[in-house]
């Protein structure tokens, strides 16, 4: 009995502590199964860019124009519709030209944030507004200095283009914001929100062992040892 006592007074005083947890960890679970991770991540509204033809002679009369000053790789891609020369150089710097004007690109300006950002929506936008940021905001954890294009739409959508790649960092909107509320409440990490190895999950979840353990014990001792098939105890005459 003393031993019932004892177990009983760990099962209650580790529900009491990990209980609200428990909720957390339940609610996160059934909001990360519940909402598509495509809905989150803004994939329903990403507009698909087919790649266009690149003219040979006008990309060689750019790497001309630069006169080979350590040029280590040339990609080509699009930017915002147009085709634009992605040149690595040997001190590890990176800029991006206009294979069409030969003008470099980068850092983006205002403008041309913006019709990245459009360029990558397919959904109903309002007019789009950019700002320039210096401090990454709490829905975006990526490098500054990041150009924030607010679609005016009615998901709360927000693009981030990175001035130096000309390339869109992150996409988020009202449903991404909800789920990393619970992805926080979820994983325990209430600053950074992408650690899920941090001390105090750890130790809310070997707490939430001892909670599981001792109401375990306290199973058996409810229903007896010989529910379990174990041989119940012989009792001493004194």
């Amino acid at each position: 009995m003393r031993a019932h006592k004892f177990v009983s007074k760990i099962h209650k005083w580790v529900g009491l502590i990990v209980g609200i947890q428990f909720l957390c960890w339940t609610l996160g679970g059934v909001v990360m199964t519940w909402i598509p991770i495509e809905q989150v991540r803004g994939e329903h509204n990403l507009s698909v860019q087919e790649p266009g033809p690149i003219q040979a002679e006008k990309l060689g009369s750019l790497l001309s124009s630069l006169g080979n000053p350590g040029i280590m790789s040339v990609r080509t891609r699009l930017i915002a519709g147009e085709a634009a020369a992605d040149v690595s150089f040997a001190d590890g710097s990176t800029a991006l030209y206009s294979i069409a004007s030969g003008a470099k690109l980068t850092p983006l300006d205002e403008t041309l944030a913006l019709a990245v950002a459009e360029a990558d929506f397919a959904g109903e936008a309002g007019v789009p507004t950019a700002a320039l940021l210096d401090i990454a905001p709490y829905d975006y954890r990526g490098k500054t200095p990041v150009w924030q294009v607010d679609m005016h739409d009615e998901e709360g959508t927000l693009i981030y283009v990175s001035p130096s790649s000309g390339r869109v960092v992150a996409r988020r909107n009202d449903v991404w914001r909800f789920y990393d509320f619970f992805w926080m409440l979820h994983i325990m990490d209430y600053d950074t929100r992408d650690n899920f190895n941090n001390p105090l999950v750890m130790v809310a979840a070997g707490t939430a062992f001892i909670f599981a353990l001792s109401g375990l014990a306290l199973l058996i001792y409810r229903f007896g040892r010989r529910d379990f098939g174990l041989k119940p105890k012989k009792s001493v005459r004194p």
